[in-house]
């Protein structure tokens, strides 16, 4: 007879998360545990759509006591933990076949991929002990960060055909749960003072909080306390003590651990990436190359080390391209550049400084072409990348040929919408701009910037009545309230022509960083048809007048704004054609 799986978890206010996190198990496992410990949403709903083993527990500030009481109610041969927030990444009959294969294994260690952004598919990955046998021995420890003790290394292995995937959360959310964490470190260590697993979980809550000086000294701790005989702690306190000497800057420090570690851990990847990292700002460039070589010939390490996705790859090839670069090799930065994109096209960034190399080597049409060539206007996201790199180098009729690939798809999501339209309208077409820019909903994030562009895309074609009405819709809205102001100041000055004069009041700061950006998205406008009638030149002048004329701050930050163009233009001209001749 096979063995049985009970799922065990505790839940609270889980409402958002809990039905994709079991909808990915049930047909995996033959029981449902789910102990509620205190929900006030509709979690027990969803629950009750899986099984009807769900219980209360009073919540008394113990993660494994809850957890245990969970495994208390479970009849099964096997039990699988899993939070809310988790879904299980396996074929159908995978778990029951693992279980199945060995009676001397008690416990599997399963990899976590842990989210740092889904835009570009980067996650670092852990092995945790998450699957194991329903014994009375096996429980879970800890108040906080709690785990299941298997004392018998022998009976324990690990898989990676099975994973646990955790789900993004917000900043919000993240914050709020390791607020949590900390002060149930900072109580638990009182009383273990000694205990650097603790140690070691204070200083990856505290980096994670963007405060890598309280991090540092629990990260060294844990790093120098730990022995290889718990190197699944040891391996993930030395790589983000690394993170945690780069944030602080302390980049030679950085480099002496990672040589140290590179001699005691050669198969760890992220070492040598880190280290490559730490040389690459100190312009070490060459140096740098050698180690991002170093861990793209390492690949991913074994599962025994905590891992982020992409060192051994796409990441490492992104920096050896970008050292190529500053060393003046463009044709081996370009192929970095290349194999990087080919390697993970979510990671759009090789995308930036390929396309700063292509237009160095030629003009704007051939590098069009040949990205086109290369395939990536295929891929949306890359599409969107290089379109918008088009649009800020001056060239919104060629951004709109980046989507061309890709626009006839049947999904066109507000941001695609968004990018388009705008592309449109700065290169003149107008009509095709307003009609996408209006197919985004009024609870989209790009609706309010999306109400700009059409305002001013109405400013530039002379529909001041159509725009006026606009303004006075966006004024309805309080984030948007200083645009349609300013809005409506410019339509009555082109409509009436009147000088524009919006008296300064204390929000004068926001109206001149409003006027100064719509002044900039003009500066964008480059027609197709350079002949085409519009109010392009009044319009921009009319935002120079009204911030020469509010108030000292709006000239100074007028001026500011042109030496800043000028710069730029400057360093572009740099690093087109180098900084050649003599000073007189």
């Amino acid at each position: 007879m096979k063995d049985t799986v009970t799922l065990v978890m505790i839940v609270k206010n889980e409402s958002r998360d809990l039905e994709t996190c079991l909808a990915s198990v049930k047909e995996q496992v033959d029981e449902i545990i789910i102990v509620d410990t205190g929900s006030t949403d509709n979690t027990w709903e969803i629950a009750r759509k899986y099984t009807d083993k769900i219980f209360t527990y009073p919540w008394d500030g113990n993660f494994s006591s809850a957890r245990n009481y969970a495994i208390g109610k479970a009849t099964g041969d096997w039990l699988l933990s899993l939070d809310a927030d988790e879904v299980l990444l396996s074929k159908p009959g995978q778990l029951k076949e693992l279980i199945s294969r060995s009676t001397k294994i008690d416990a599997y260690m399963l990899p976590l991929l842990y989210p740092i952004s889904e835009e570009t598919g980067e996650y670092n990955q852990f092995l945790i002990l998450r699957l194991f046998r329903n014994k009375k021995e096996y429980r879970f420890e800890g108040t906080i960060h709690e785990q299941v003790v298997v004392h018998h290394n022998e009976v324990v292995d690990s898989t990676t055909e099975l994973m646990i995937q955790h789900n993004t959360l917000s900043p919000r959310e993240r914050n709020r749960k390791r607020g949590r964490n900390l002060a149930a470190l900072k109580k638990a260590s009182l009383l273990a003072p000694q205990n650097y697993f603790l140690q070691y979980y204070l200083g990856i809550e505290w980096l994670g909080l963007a405060k890598p000086q309280l991090a540092l000294p629990f990260l060294q701790n844990a790093y120098r306390q730990l022995t290889d005989d718990h190197l699944l702690f040891r391996a993930p306190a030395l790589r983000y003590l690394l993170i945690c000497l780069h944030n602080l800057g302390q980049l030679d420090e950085m480099i002496c651990l990672s040589l140290e570690a590179a001699s005691q851990y050669p198969e760890y990847t992220d070492v040598y990436y880190l280290g490559g990292i730490a040389l690459e700002e100190k312009k070490e460039y060459a140096l740098a190359i050698k180690w991002f070589d170093q861990a793209r010939q390492g690949g991913t390490p074994p599962a025994m080390y905590s891992h982020m996705n992409g060192t051994g790859s796409y990441l490492a090839l992104y920096h050896m391209g970008f050292c190529y670069e500053k060393l003046g090799l463009t044709g081996p930065a370009k192929d970095c550049y290349e194999r990087a994109l080919q390697e993970n096209d979510r990671y759009h960034y090789p995308a930036s400084h390929l396309f700063l190399l292509l237009l160095k080597e030629g003009s704007p049409r051939t590098t069009l072409a040949y990205l086109q060539e290369k395939g990536y206007l295929n891929n949306r996201r890359l599409a969107l990348t290089i379109a918008n790199l088009f649009f800020m180098a001056g060239y919104p009729s060629l951004a709109t040929a980046c989507l061309a690939e890709c626009s006839t798809a049947t999904e066109q999501n507000d941001e695609f919408l968004f990018q388009l339209g705008l592309y449109h309208i700065y290169s003149g077409r107008f009509p095709g701009g307003l009609h996408s820019l209006k197919q985004i909903p009024k609870e989209s994030n790009f609706f309010p910037i999306a109400q700009t562009h059409q305002a001013i895309a109405l400013l530039l074609t002379g529909r001041f009545k159509t725009c006026r009405s606009l303004g006075l819709q966006m004024w309805k809205n309080k984030s948007t309230r200083i645009t349609a102001r300013v809005i409506l100041g410019l339509t009555r000055s082109l409509q009436e022509g009147l000088a524009a004069d919006l008296a300064a009041t204390r929000s004068e700061v926001a109206l001149i960083n409003t006027s100064l950006n719509l002044l900039d998205f003009c500066y964008h406008y480059l027609p197709d048809d350079l002949d085409k009638k519009s109010y392009y030149h009044q319009l921009v002048n009319v935002l120079e007048t009204f911030l020469l004329r509010t108030t000292p701050g709006g000239n100074q930050a007028l001026a500011d704004y042109y030496d800043g163009k000028v710069n730029n233009s400057r360093e572009l001209f740099a690093y087109k054609f180098g900084n050649g001749g003599s000073k007189v």
